[in-house]
């Protein structure tokens, strides 16, 4: 017997016989998103048995309790279990799911308790939400799955796409394959920026999202069987330890339908997440800034060397002449070079005296420069002599006692816990000495947005749980922002990639997934229009001839179009570059241009524009005063192109524009009853601005 749970917007059916969802429809478009009856329990624990630690799954076991009550903004669905099996054994852990519905609104709240009774048995892991067996409209191949894996990505068909070898093959974030059974899961906060995903069609939207504000440790799933048997799951994974004896309430998480694309999920999230973190101001010297110089020759390939620290001075002028930038940033300048000897953060006898470094950053910033300095926050490296006993120590270890091994390079690197107090004062203790010591100005935490996020069982660490690594690192980011700005005012943190939490606290997100598979920065860039991305734009090493070309210009011009600062190498040119180098040149001094105007503009992505033509990408940014900038790119560059976008509050329009090829132009707003016609300009970028 199904128990529905509805109301005109909105509908979910729970099979009591069957212990499972069986219905979930938008009623406003009238689409059954469960296409497929693929048996899937309300929800999943993982659980570890007193001396082993080996991980077992357990799901709900019957008899349940189901009834619909009525709650004071709607109507509510409660499930309750008295046990939970894996198969073999059934243990008296007692779960109760509440679905809470509001009225007029096509948004479910979804929450659980776990009351764990089994002596010996601890649970560690908790899915919920679990739905399975979806896709939207009448085809699956043009449903589209929004995906928070570093910036974003956007994959059309992710049924097919995801059983590809190009996501079989994707490194961190990539596809795994049991059977028949096709699943990706990336963990926040690290390989996934936000807590929350969306897909959709031209008539449906689903959002799901992890509403907790204690932002804890949590995996985003999604699983697929495939072309052959097309459907598409997601899930909501937190990992929390809830001994025998303990109970456990889980914060909310939302299931909603709507009829609109992934901005809508954007704006709701946000609006969620601005009621718990508000971003910190940035000191006032870096609102200016555009490009930046990264300076990764020093030491590098274990002993080879590049530059010493008495050079910095002229590669900082080097970046100045080249790029326009003041900001230099420095890495492989520690003991062994890049990616060696990690966490010994000194300066290499072979490059130079720590006088020497201090000396030459004092340099640069008599003539108005910043300094960057890498320090990677995430690993030990295994063959340090500190190994045995400090690196083991701080190192994060699994249920069973093993550590997290990594290799980069030619070394093997084991990942420190972020929430161990022992390895917070080091990372920080380092970061502050740069800045005391050798006049840093900024500080780059590799890897804290961007590499994978574990639990961590070490019961000597000083964690209370074992779901603590994102509180590790948002405790470092907070403390060591306001130790370094009371040394400097003028201080800030840079990490590598992003997350929402993280952002909050640092000046600068080195946004990059690496491969272009289904990239698309604009996700955390419209979700978080205030955090600054600082996007790699230099020509890549791997490819040649047109796609080397072909890549650059579209790299440079994601972007211009984001308002990103473009990160830069004076050694990333080659011979044969010439003219990326000018193009780069060029596109330096429109960014430049742009500087003044996006300061002050609010990101809103293509909202408002319209019947974009093939070929052209625009993004849309809000001024102060009923202004509007467009930054168009039309790289081929086709000439009587128009784009449509919505009429500005004010009638009539004063348009401004410019090029990269700073070439004299005049333009014409044309009134088209409720949009305005703007004609593209024939060029690789440009810019429009309307105002009143």
């Amino acid at each position: 017997m199904a128990i529905l749970l509805e109301n005109d917007l909105f509908r979910l059916a729970f099979d009591q016989e069957r212990l499972r969802i069986v219905s979930l429809c938008n009623k406003a478009t009238g689409d059954e998103h469960l296409k497929r009856d693929i048996e899937t329990p309300l929800c999943l624990l993982a659980c570890l048995h007193d001396g082993e630690g080996v991980r077992r799954e357990f799901v709900p076991q019957g008899p349940c309790r189901a009834q619909v009550r009525p709650t004071a903004g709607g109507q509510a669905l409660e499930v309750a279990f008295e046990g939970v099996s894996d198969g073999e054994r059934t243990l008296p852990i007692a779960l109760r799911a509440t679905i809470e519905l509001g009225a007029g609104r096509a948004e479910a709240e979804w929450r659980l308790e776990v009351d764990n009774r089994a002596a010996g048995w601890q649970v560690v892991e908790v899915l919920y939400p679990y739905l399975r067996g979806l896709y939207l409209g009448h085809d699956w191949q043009d449903d589209i799955l929004i995906y928070p894996h570093h910036a974003g990505e956007r994959t059309v068909a992710p049924i097919r796409e995801y059983t590809s070898d190009r996501y079989l093959h994707f490194g961190r974030a990539q596809t795994h394959r049991q059977g028949d059974l096709y699943w990706r899961e990336i963990p926040y906060c690290g390989l996934a920026s936000m807590m929350w995903l969306y897909y959709y069609d031209q008539a449906n939207g689903l959002y799901l999202a992890s509403h907790d504000d204690d932002f804890r440790l949590t995996g985003l799933r999604v699983e697929t069987a495939g072309p052959a048997d097309p459907w598409v799951g997601f899930g909501l994974r937190k990992y929390h330890r809830i001994r025998p004896g303990e109970a456990w309430s889980s914060k909310p998480s939302i299931v909603a339908l709507t009829q609109d694309d992934w901005h809508w999920g954007a704006r709701r999230y946000r609006a969620w997440f601005r009621t718990h973190v508000v971003a910190a101001p940035n000191p006032a010297l870096l609102h200016d800034e555009f490009t930046l110089n990264q300076c990764y020759q020093f030491k590098r390939e274990g002993g080879t060397i590049y530059h010493r620290f008495d050079d910095i001075p002229a590669l900082y002028e080097a970046g100045r002449r080249e790029f326009q930038a003041r900001h230099i940033f420095i890495a492989s300048w520690n003991r062994g070079g890049f990616d060696w000897d990690y966490p010994e953060y000194h300066p290499d006898m072979e490059l130079g005296s720590p006088v020497d470094l201090a000396s030459a950053c004092r340099e640069v910033r008599s003539r108005g420069g910043l300094v960057t300095f890498y320090v990677n926050a995430r690993i030990f490296d295994t063959a340090s002599d500190y190994f045995p006993t400090l690196g083991r120590r701080w190192a994060i270890k699994g249920a069973d006692g093993s550590l997290r091994l990594e290799k980069y390079g030619p070394r093997t690197f084991s990942v420190s816990c972020p929430a161990h107090s022992e390895w917070q004062k080091w990372i920080g203790d380092i970061a502050t000495w740069m800045v005391e010591a050798y006049g840093a100005t900024g500080i780059y935490l590799d890897q804290l947005g961007s590499a994978e996020p574990f639990p961590c069982y070490d019961p000597d660490h000083t964690h209370l749980d074992i779901g603590e690594f994102n509180a590790g690192y948002l405790a470092l980011l907070r403390s060591l922002r306001a130790r370094l700005q009371q040394l400097n005012p003028n201080s800030f943190l840079m990490i590598e990639n992003c997350g929402d939490i993280y952002s909050a606290w640092v000046w600068g997100n080195l946004t990059w997934n690496g491969e272009p598979y289904d990239e698309f920065f604009n996700l955390y860039k419209y979700t978080f229009p205030e955090y600054v991305q600082v996007n790699m734009v230099n020509p890549r090493p791997q490819l040649a001839g047109e796609e080397r070309q072909r890549r650059f210009h579209q790299d440079m011009e994601r972007a211009m179009l984001l308002g990103s600062v473009f990160w830069l190498g004076l050694d990333k040119f080659s011979d044969g570059d010439e003219a990326a180098h000018r193009y780069m040149q060029r596109a330096v001094a429109m960014r430049a241009e742009l500087q003044p105007l996006l300061r002050q503009a609010t990101y809103l992505d293509d909202d408002g524009v319209y019947e974009v033509p093939e070929g052209i990408r625009a993004s849309h940014w809000a001024l102060a005063g009923d202004g509007h900038l467009y930054i168009l790119a039309n790289h081929s560059p086709a000439r009587e192109r128009y784009l449509d976008v919505a009429a500005p509050a004010a009638g009539a329009r004063r348009v401004v524009t410019g090029n990269i090829d700073r070439v004299p132009e005049k333009l014409q707003a044309a009134p088209q009853g409720s949009r305005v016609r703007i004609r593209v300009p024939a060029h690789s970028l440009s810019w429009v601005l309307l105002l009143p």
